[in-house]
């Protein structure tokens, strides 16, 4: 499936979409039934690059932000189990542990929803 270019806005039908196909059933749940009040855009690979050594990592990204534009105050476990995600999803795709463990740290050090920043846990609805 081609996703949405970075910075793209897009649509409730086209996250519907993108959960369907990458079997996101519970976060379409949740989306759908208490939507965030800012359009969804990925910015890729927050702080990072969306490519490696020849390898596209965005995808991998794009459904890590579509998880934290989502997010609700709180919501720890549901963090910790995306951050673990896209460890997963950027190992799989690289076959760079050394990358996908950094990501992984990076995303639980600067990803926490009291720094408030545009990819933060939660940054759909501030």
């Amino acid at each position: 499936m081609e996703l949405p270019k970075k910075g793209e806005v897009v649509p409730l039908p086209r996250i519907r979409e993108i959960c369907e196909y990458y079997n996101l059933g519970e976060l379409w749940r949740k989306i759908e039934t208490d939507p965030p009040v800012k359009p969804f855009k990925s910015d890729g690979c927050s702080l990072w690059v969306d490519c490696w050594k020849g390898t596209d990592i965005y995808p991998a990204c794009f459904i890590h932000d579509l998880k934290y534009w989502a997010g609700r105050k709180g919501e720890d476990m549901e963090r910790f189990l995306a951050d673990c995600a896209l460890m997963m999803d950027v190992a799989r795709l690289t076959r760079d542990l050394t990358l996908a463990e950094t990501m992984f740290f990076g995303v639980r050090l600067g990803g926490h929803e009291i720094l408030k920043q545009t990819f933060s846990w939660g940054f759909g609805r501030r």
